[in-house]
């Protein structure tokens, strides 16, 4: 049985759904705010009741951030409440008055998006001409300034082979890397898009080639909640060393700018807004009986059929809520999962190659990798970390 925290380890909170690009893979299809969302006053509140809720960090996203005038007023408030806090940007919003905020704020991190290294593909996945380099001379900016800088990469059909080019760009300079993968819940992106399980596989070899090859310090790369789990011969490419299960309203949650709460802001359906913080506090939506069932009361009896039988199945949930329900329409029975799909490979094949990869694979990674990694993405990058 999952346990969870007093409070969250980390809120994500939009903070507004405007924003100036129109990325392909945008999950919420940002562009407009959306219908009501939080006042400065309300937002404010937020601050101070996410912090009675026992909440250990803010990550503040979009839409993007930095269009709300009162972005570094609530970003000051974190930090005053003593939560750590974390930027997700598109990086193309940019002033003196900006980087000297972020500066002072003394973020975990600042996270910008990168999707392609090829500065014209870059650009049409975000839909402006220009975001390339723009992006580039924010991170180049926040480096300059000492920031903690991290890169999240959204991978898909368009841009699968972009990533030996992303890592060339971005090793040795200090900047943490975070890889996922695209879904299909926004208005923008085609499913023709979407990666089949041998792209998804490839995805998950290229961040263990990764770590074979560079040390956390040269490269610090992991993949997102998404990307696979349980592998036979994959070293788990997440920050952790074993999947531990969906952890939307465990250890973490979600907030839509117009104040609804949410296990995971990925799965954008508002069937599983839990409650909203304009009728009554965090704390009580967090502590309510019977609220985020789908993750706290998981039972193995639960899975889907892509996962009934697994001998994971109790304590990985069935994988990723999101890709399972984008994948299947149900919960707890996400099919891309690493060791389903190496299965699934090793039943096809008669002279095992699958398994003289995973010889020539073995020993990668132990608790030591995972300990920097940890120390590199909470915002600690020098080597005492």
């Amino acid at each position: 049985m999952n346990t969870f925290y007093r409070g969250p380890a980390c809120v994500v909170w939009e903070l507004t759904l405007a924003c100036n690009l129109k990325c392909l893979h945008c999950g919420s299809t940002a562009g407009g705010k959306r219908e009501a969302e939080l006042s400065p006053g309300e937002a404010l509140a937020l601050c101070d009741d996410l912090k009675k809720a026992g909440c250990g960090g803010v990550a503040l996203m979009g839409g993007e951030p930095l269009l709300r005038k009162d972005f570094f007023a609530i970003a000051r408030r974190v930090r005053e409440l003593g939560m750590e806090l974390s930027v997700i940007t598109n990086g193309t919003v940019q002033s003196e008055g900006i980087f000297r905020g972020l500066r002072e704020l003394s973020p975990r991190a600042v996270a910008v998006s990168l999707d392609a290294a090829d500065p014209a593909l870059h650009d049409r996945i975000r839909g402006q001409k220009g975001a390339f380099e723009k992006s580039g001379s924010f991170i180049d900016r926040c480096l300059a300034e000492g920031l903690p800088v991290s890169v999240i990469t959204t991978v898909h059909k368009l841009n699968i082979a972009e990533l030996p080019k992303l890592r060339d760009l971005l090793k040795g300079r200090g900047i943490a890397w975070q890889v996922q993968t695209a879904g299909a819940e926004g208005g923008r992106f085609s499913r023709d898009l979407l990666l089949d399980k041998e792209d998804f596989y490839a995805v998950g070899l290229f961040v263990e080639a990764c770590r074979r090859h560079y040390s956390a310090e040269e490269l610090p790369v992991i993949g997102a909640h998404d990307l696979g789990y349980h592998s036979a011969l994959l070293t788990n490419v997440s920050l952790y060393e074993k999947w531990k299960g969906c952890q939307a309203g465990i250890s973490v949650a979600g907030i839509r700018s117009d104040g609804g709460v949410m296990g995971c802001l990925a799965v954008n359906d508002a069937a599983f807004v839990e409650g909203n913080v304009r009728r009554e506090s965090f704390a009580s939506i967090w502590n309510r009986p019977g609220a985020f069932a789908y993750a706290r009361a998981f039972k193995k009896e639960q899975a889907g059929p892509e996962c009934a039988g697994c001998e994971h199945a109790e304590t990985c949930g069935g994988g990723c809520s999101e890709m399972s329900l984008m994948k299947t329409g149900r919960l707890h029975n996400d099919p891309y999962c690493f060791l389903a799909i190496e299965k699934k490979m090793l039943a096809a094949e008669k002279s095992g190659p699958l398994r003289k990869l995973g010889l020539k694979l073995g020993g990668l990674a132990g608790g030591a990798s995972f300990r920097r990694l940890g120390g590199i993405f909470s915002g600690k990058r020098g080597r005492d970390a």
